[in-house]
């Protein structure tokens, strides 16, 4: 493989293609040593190349001469990249068992080495998938490059922004203008609005993936559809009950909300709303619970039961990497530690420094009346000087989507600092540190790195003296050391002499450098 891999030039950047190409060359091999033949020829393998370079000609040239003709197809930068194909595009072809339909030697009347304008394909013809025809400009599908892949791509963390920041506005927008007053009954059942915020994010998300996503479904399982499907479905659901059960839990109903509620007069009570809610959140409430038990998470990721099979299929995708493997407890808990404290500082700062502050002149700007304005209107037919109020909240939203990265800054100093003073980094800052402390390195070693004799207690401090055993058991290791980088030319004769460890003397202060 390391061969193949010396000589494939840029197909090198093509993992799955060299795989096929070792398959192949492995298997000849393999015929070449055992004497095997053929399976549709009953030829004998032959050992040795027919000619010079002939890897280099019939193998790495085929496929290199494809790539040139992509980058041509490329316009320095200018094409679309639905109409030519980069390395990824050209690696794909290789990651389903057709492209086993190349054969070997390799087909070169395949599609996957036939330029598309090259080809001429005649009406009346027929062609074979992997001999003629024109081929396809990507080997999957085209991605679609949209704006909102910054949506689907971090869609927990759009939500939970925005969600955060209408709960602060509807806590600001109350009489008191406290958080406490949260509590309060009117502002708690308003808060509980961003459940249908949520209902409608999750719908678009939804919508994105089915979407976005619909030129591979000719790739994909059936199982694989269904959960798109199936989770548009359940979205779309929920952004319907939830706005319904909402406006029946509003007294004196106006509007939309009032059409809503008639729909539902014979149900019952205000709690149907509250009902829908529990449900609504139970999935995310077991989810925060299996991730904050990795034992539990880490059994279901492993089990072949059915209905723990159907959950994973839900929460996960099929290429789903790191199934099994998740972090320790303790290791848990200082991830989730170190962002719950630079979430609730970036939220405490935004609330109180940039939200509840424009609160007060929003009111008033929404009740005052203006005739004439002295710069041009952009939104001349708009009540309540909607067009004001834009231009004073568009930056202040802004910032509040873009804070968390300068929070991130600020605590990864912090939290950095802190960590590489509990682990002394940066103590030893000169040679003539290392040196002064060079002595003690064979008590630490043993105390850390060697089994503890019978009667051998383990030294709490290393200024103690310095057992003679514990230097013979660590001059081995560190002259291997020192030989094994010699030995691979790291180092020269003289710097092999200088850091030797000299076990026979009995003292590690002896060492020339």
């Amino acid at each position: 493989y390391l061969l193949i891999w010396g000589e494939a030039s840029n197909v090198r950047f093509m993992p799955e293609c060299l795989c096929y190409i070792f398959h192949n060359m492995a298997n000849e091999v393999h015929g070449i040593l055992f004497g095997n033949v053929y399976p549709v020829t009953g030829d004998t393998y032959e050992a040795g190349a027919s000619e010079d370079e002939a890897f280099l000609r019939n193998v790495i040239t085929p496929i290199y001469q494809v790539l040139k003709k992509e980058v041509r197809r490329n316009k320095m930068g200018k094409a679309s990249h639905s109409k030519w194909r980069n390395y990824d595009d050209l690696n794909e072809y290789f990651w389903d068992k057709r492209c086993f339909r190349l054969k070997w030697p390799m087909n070169l009347k395949a599609d996957f080495f036939i330029h598309s304008d090259e080809i001429l394909q005649l009406p009346n013809e027929r062609h074979d998938q992997t001999s003629n025809g024109k081929r396809k400009p990507k080997t999957n599908f085209v991605e679609a490059r949209t704006f909102w892949n910054l949506y689907r791509s971090f869609d927990r963390m759009w939500m939970f922004l925005i969600l955060s920041l209408q709960t602060m506005i509807i806590v600001a927008w109350s009489p008191s203008g406290s958080i406490l007053a949260i509590f309060s009954e009117d502002v708690f059942k308003n808060v509980l609005t961003i459940f249908i915020t949520s209902a409608f994010l999750n719908l678009l998300q939804a919508t994105l993936d089915v979407i976005l996503s619909f030129g591979a479904w000719k790739s994909l399982k059936f199982s694989q559809i269904m959960r798109y499907i199936t989770k548009f479905l359940m979205a779309a659901m929920w952004a319907i009950i939830l706005p319904i059960t909402y406006s029946r839990s509003v007294k004196n109903p106006t509007g939309l909300i009032k059409f809503f509620s008639s729909w539902v007069d014979s149900w019952l009570h205000q709690s149907l709303y509250n009902y829908a809610i529990a449900l609504y959140v139970l999935p995310n409430i077991l989810a925060a619970v299996f991730f904050l038990l990795p034992p539990i998470r880490r059994i279901m990721e492993r089990s072949n039961m059915r209905i723990v099979t159907f959950i994973m299929w839900w929460a996960q995708p099929k290429l789903y990497v790191g199934r099994g493997m998740h972090e320790e407890m303790f290791a848990l808990f200082k991830y989730t530690f170190f962002w719950v404290m630079l979430l609730l500082s970036k939220l405490a700062f935004s609330y109180y420094v940039e939200i509840l502050p424009l609160v007060g002149p929003t009111k008033l700007i929404w009740d005052m009346r203006v005739v004439n304005y002295k710069w041009h209107e952009f939104f001349p037919n708009a009540t309540h000087n909607i067009g004001v109020i834009i231009s004073i909240w568009g930056p202040i939203v802004l910032v509040y989507f873009m804070d968390t990265q300068i929070w991130y800054a600020i605590f990864s100093t912090l939290f950095g600092g802190i960590y590489g003073a509990f682990s002394h980094l940066g103590e030893i800052r000169t040679l003539g540190m290392l040196r002064s402390r060079f002595r003690f390195v064979p008590s630490a070693f043993c105390s850390k790195l060697t089994p503890l004799t019978q009667g051998h207690a383990r030294r709490k401090h290393l200024d103690e003296e310095v057992d003679e055993k514990d230097i013979v058991r660590f001059s081995q290791m560190w002259n291997k050391f020192i030989y094994t980088m010699r030995d691979e030319d790291l180092i020269s004769d003289r710097e092999r002499d200088l850091l030797l460890v000299p076990s026979s003397s009995g003292d590690v202060s002896v060492v020339q450098w």
